[in-house]
């Protein structure tokens, strides 16, 4: 999968066009431990929409599947330029193709209700592994949703953590490995 353009590749997460969008861009940080309800709901955080200013990160928000089992979340905005950043490439290539199919596929908006609940199907739960206690993770661009047991374990044992990641990734490596390629910068321009 090549990209069309004349300069060099830069990792996507690192990517940005001007100092207008590095002013505007939204930055999450903090952990944020919350209970998913009976329903699938959880509220997101106060502390983490506050960051978000609509009139620049767009209203609500998109979630697709982590490279580890956890969800990420992203603004409207953020989602808009993944997606511009992707139009960029070539068509017709078939990794891009599995790429789109990966990131896009696993991908639902969420709309925080009044309480700034947001519903997370069982589809993606279960890919993240997720029971009732969860964690929150601001990591700079995005919204991270973890188990909280699963967060316990990579932070506090790291064997029984790595012993997780390596049966997650033997049922989600392929898609990991795309994400992560794309996301590292490992594509190359024409």
């Amino acid at each position: 999968m090549r990209r069309t353009g004349s300069s060099p590749r830069q990792p996507l997460s690192r990517a940005v066009e001007t100092k207008a969008e590095i002013l505007m861009a939204v930055h999450f940080k903090g952990q944020f431990e919350l209970t998913l309800d009976d329903k699938g709901r959880v509220i997101v955080p106060s502390r983490l929409r506050s960051r978000i200013n609509p009139r620049s990160d767009g209203e609500g928000f998109v979630i697709t599947a982590g490279t580890t089992p956890c969800l990420w979340i992203y603004t409207q905005a953020e989602w808009d330029r993944i997606h511009n950043e992707l139009r960029r490439f070539e068509r017709g290539s078939p990794e891009l193709h599995e790429l789109q199919r990966d990131f896009f596929g696993q991908a639902e908006d969420l709309t925080p209700d009044r309480q700034g609940r947001v519903l997370l199907t069982e589809r993606l739960r279960n890919w993240a592994q997720l029971d009732k206690e969860l964690v929150f993770v601001g990591c700079f661009d995005r919204i991270e949703i973890w188990d909280a047991e699963v967060w316990r374990q990579r932070n506090e044992d790291r064997d029984a953590y790595s012993r997780r990641l390596n049966l997650f990734l033997e049922e989600h490596g392929a898609y990991a490995k795309r994400i992560e390629k794309y996301f590292g910068g490992q594509l190359v321009e024409d």
